[in-house]
């Protein structure tokens, strides 16, 4: 009976020590997940990802801005789009103001049909009207001019950017464009900017009556 006791005493003294021994392993095994666990920010989207790590700390950072390719202020850093994308691939469904036809002095050498055969329609995004004689930040207007027969067609925008753009241009940007309202590229890139054509644009608009526009 005594040896019996004896084995079984020992018997469960090692099991018991087997179990602390394999407690001991997966203690030290959390530990060094733990400790082996890298921080920072888990979303490939953010500015801040990083691949390497394995848990979010709260830090992910986001460029926002337009995500729209066709717009002109397209931002390819941006990854979270912030509803300020501008196009004028939908002039079809802006505001017509105005429709001249025939002779225009304001046109000068700078656009096609400037005779009696031509006619140009000007539409405003939104129908934006001048404040005080002057246009804010984002108004946008399309230009249409075409020949009456429509055999030649040219499509030219202009938006008005931020304070401190370009005293050139009274913080505007000139675009020369496709029919769609993208916008036309030559050998250079795109077509605009606040000085093309050797500031031609800035040179004619000047004499403007409203802030550079010709047309209300």
């Amino acid at each position: 009976m005594e040896t019996i006791l004896k084995e079984t005493t020992y018997i469960t003294f090692m099991n018991l020590s087997l179990r602390s021994i394999s407690l001991i392993g997966i203690s030290l095994a959390l530990v060094t997940i733990v400790g082996c666990a890298k921080e920072g920010c888990t979303d490939s989207i953010a500015s801040n990802y990083d691949k390497d790590t394995n848990k979010d700390n709260g830090t992910c950072n986001y460029i926002q801005g337009c995500l729209e390719p066709t717009s002109i202020n397209f931002d390819s850093s941006a990854t979270i789009d912030d509803g300020s994308c501008m196009t004028f691939t939908t002039w079809e469904d802006w505001i017509l103001e105005i429709t001249k036809t025939g002779i225009d002095t304001n046109l000068g050498v700078a656009h096609i049909g400037g005779d009696s055969t031509s006619t140009r329609d000007v539409y405003f995004f939104e129908g934006q009207d001048p404040t005080d004689g002057k246009y804010p930040e984002g108004t946008m207007i399309f230009k249409h001019i075409r020949t009456i027969d429509s055999t030649n067609s040219e499509y030219v925008g202009m938006v008005k950017k931020e304070k401190g753009y370009s005293n050139a241009s009274n913080n505007w940007e000139w675009f020369v464009l496709n029919a769609d309202g993208t916008i036309k590229s030559d050998v250079e890139g795109p077509i605009r900017g606040a000085t093309i054509y050797d500031g031609y644009c800035n040179g004619c608009h000047v004499s403007a009556a409203t802030d550079m526009v010709f047309s209300k």
